[in-house]
């Protein structure tokens, strides 16, 4: 079945929910629970290509939210004096902020940006500063948020956090090569092209194996590796065709190539800096691939690693940031990605001798202190809360007895 073009101009035998038997059946499958556990992910997949409804999508992302009935104003007890805007997203990943809030007894209200008078509600939400996770599920998301923070931060004088600076190139990897060349810090070799002629040109001459990504993409969605130059040529002429899918069949990413050089011995580290606090694991390889393993390896990292991820934060002023960084054969640190916003589904995103904690660094010694505990609640959502008070000036009050 193809996934655009119109719909036949032939009587069509209707399902009880109105559409095609096919589009019934797909629906029936997403939306039942049951069925879902034991219908094969592939087929699952499938459904969701045929049916592509933002509605179900919705619902899903619901079920799996505890904070999606959250009232949209916190009314528990305040333990500091100011009040955070919750920048709500599609997925409801912004869950995480509220949770964060609740815990520390941080006053919040929720804010939508999507709609046409988004200006005018983030002007009369009352809030000094505002806590915000953009998605990029959709390619429209995206700039919807690129352009509506830029707005909020640079017209309208407001706070945000992350910073618009980490969040520019988020989901970003040509935003991000550019960032990284312009700042001289190590990162492998990559090559971006918006015209297709210059693009296959360097297809037919450059050694192989080579890494193709898509701009956005996390997880390892949207990288190929090619051995094979047939097969790397009709990927670039896919890119300035018809496109590549990511995600949603309705959005295609063309129109231009990043290619990169292929590091097949080289070990990955994610560092995590989230405003003191640093952590780091490393990634372990399945098959091609380090990111979306999950698998991990839980070592100490070298003070050489989290120096290097500690300079290269300051240059950009960055305290919150998860870093993708390859380790070469030679001891070579090279950026491989960076994303203000990651998944952190443990409480803890470290552990060394088995013990989780996080390193601080003593900026009288220039030595890295670790510290024994359990830091990354809510998906470390905990700890942005507190820097981006820190920002603020503000400091927490002591929970009453009973309180929030």
């Amino acid at each position: 079945m193809s996934e655009s073009g119109p719909e036949p101009d032939i009587p069509i035998k209707e399902s009880p929910r109105g559409g095609t038997f096919s589009r019934w059946l797909a629906d029936h499958i997403i939306r039942t629970r049951s069925l879902r556990q034991w219908v094969p992910k592939s087929v699952r997949r499938m459904a969701a290509r045929l049916l592509v409804r933002g509605d179900v999508q919705e619902e899903l992302w619901r079920e799996v939210d505890p904070c999606a009935d959250a009232e949209e104003v916190s009314t528990y007890p305040a333990r500091v004096d100011v009040r955070l805007g919750i920048v709500k997203e599609p997925t409801h990943a912004h869950k995480y902020y509220i949770g964060a809030c609740r815990d520390l007894g941080v006053p919040y209200r929720l804010v939508d940006l999507s709609g046409p008078d988004w200006i005018r509600v983030v002007q009369e939400s009352g809030c000094q500063a505002f806590l915000v996770r953009p998605s990029a599920h959709l390619t429209v998301w995206k700039q919807m948020f690129d352009e509506r923070l830029k707005v909020m931060v640079e017209a309208l004088g407001q706070i945000i956090y992350p910073t618009y600076e980490e969040i520019w190139f988020y989901e970003s990897k040509r935003r991000m090569n550019y960032w990284l060349t312009a700042h001289n810090v190590p990162h492998p070799r990559t090559w971006i092209f918006y015209s297709r002629d210059h693009a296959m040109d360097f297809g037919r001459t450059v050694p192989l194996p080579i890494v193709a990504k898509t701009d956005l993409g996390s997880g390892a969605s949207g990288v190929r590796i090619f051995r094979r130059r047939p097969a790397l040529m009709r990927w670039v002429a896919r890119c300035f065709g018809r496109g590549v899918v990511v995600s949603d069949p309705r959005d295609r990413q063309w129109g231009s190539v990043l290619l990169q050089e292929y590091l097949p011995d080289a070990a990955e580290w994610r560092v995590i800096r989230l405003g003191r606090s640093y952590f780091a694991h490393q990634k372990l390889k399945e098959g091609d691939f380090h990111s979306g393993s999950g698998k991990v390896g839980w070592y100490r990292p070298p003070d050489r690693l989290l120096d290097f991820a500690r300079a290269m934060t300051e240059k950009g002023r960055f305290t919150s940031m998860g870093m993708d960084i390859f380790e070469t054969t030679d001891g070579i640190y090279l950026v491989n990605e960076l994303q203000s916003l990651f998944g952190s589904y443990l409480p803890y995103q470290m552990r060394v001798d088995g013990k989780p904690g996080r390193f601080l660094y003593d900026e009288a010694t220039g030595r890295w202190n670790f510290e024994e505990g359990v830091f990354n609640q809510n998906g470390s959502c905990t700890l942005r809360v507190e820097a981006l008070l820190a920002i603020l000036g503000k400091r927490l009050q002591a929970a009453e007895k009973g309180g929030a």
